[in-house]
């Protein structure tokens, strides 16, 4: 029970200290205005490009990638704001598990990117006028969860490079449009040239998005296990391979005697 209360206490002051919470306008601009600009305007262009067809579908999947904002730079700020502020050193020499370490530190920010997520869709909900059954919201619910937790796993691992390189910003921004691009939010995935098709399965939130289309569109559920089951394993392997990287990470620092690599 110890072990329990101190991962989520390890948690949740780590995300109060890396995370701008301890600013509340910050977090304002950040996580809620930010966030609903993008929404407005993605579902605007697809509210006129396609005459309001499915509109509830595409609203939402946009709401789903607002998780962004967590998933990848959150989680990326887990490890970076550490390196600039100096104390990226003794949390990588604590003799506390890396894996429950990182884990504790990642759960604030898939939390987070499910309330950013459920903020957006109220939002587009009440904007465009639209409705949502209580089956419905319960079952995104879990598909947002599992989606997000498998952003996670690949932010962490982009996190892992700033340990080699400096320019951070530019690889999570080239991140965050791929996701965009490749997730098929705002429009038919099917459209898409096979080869960008297939680069997608490899990405977190691509069956996130077509599960949140199928269920608000067409009211599809088939499909829900498969896709869920495939997302959870790929959010899972994300994670080992940032855990491998930070192995290496630990590797190099006792060979070099520094965590400066780059």
């Amino acid at each position: 029970m110890e072990a329990v209360q101190r991962f989520i206490r390890h948690g949740f002051l780590s995300y109060k200290a890396l995370f701008g919470w301890l600013d509340p306008k910050v977090y304002l601009f950040v996580m809620v205005l930010s966030p609903l600009s993008q929404l407005i305007f993605f579902s605007t262009l697809v509210n006129y490009v396609y005459k309001g067809e499915n509109l509830l579908g595409y609203v939402a999947a946009n709401a789903l990638l607002l998780c962004v904002l967590n998933a990848v730079f959150g989680i990326m700020s887990v490890i970076t704001s550490d390196r600039w502020m100096g104390t990226l050193p003794l949390v990588m020499a604590t003799p506390y598990n890396k894996v429950s370490l990182f884990l504790s530190r990642s759960i604030a920010h898939v939390l987070n990117g499910l309330v950013t997520a459920a903020i957006g869709l109220l939002f587009g909900i009440l904007l465009f006028q639209l409705t949502i059954s209580f089956q419905e919201g319960f079952v995104l619910l879990i598909i947002w969860l599992c989606s997000i937790f498998s952003g996670a796993g690949l932010g962490l691992i982009l996190g892992t490079f700033c340990l080699w390189s400096p320019s951070m910003h530019l690889w999570s921004n080239l991140l965050a449009s791929l996701l965009l691009l490749l997730s098929g939010a705002n429009y038919p995935y099917s459209r898409m040239p096979e080869w960008l098709q297939l680069l997608g399965q490899f990405t977190p939130l691509t069956r996130g998005v077509q599960l949140t289309k199928d269920i608000l569109n067409d009211g599809n559920y088939s499909n829900v296990a498969v896709l869920l089951g495939e997302e959870i394993l790929l959010g899972i392997a994300f994670f080992a391979i940032s855990f491998l990287l930070l192995k290496l990470a630990e590797y190099q620092s006792r060979t070099k005697g520094t965590m400066e690599f780059d």
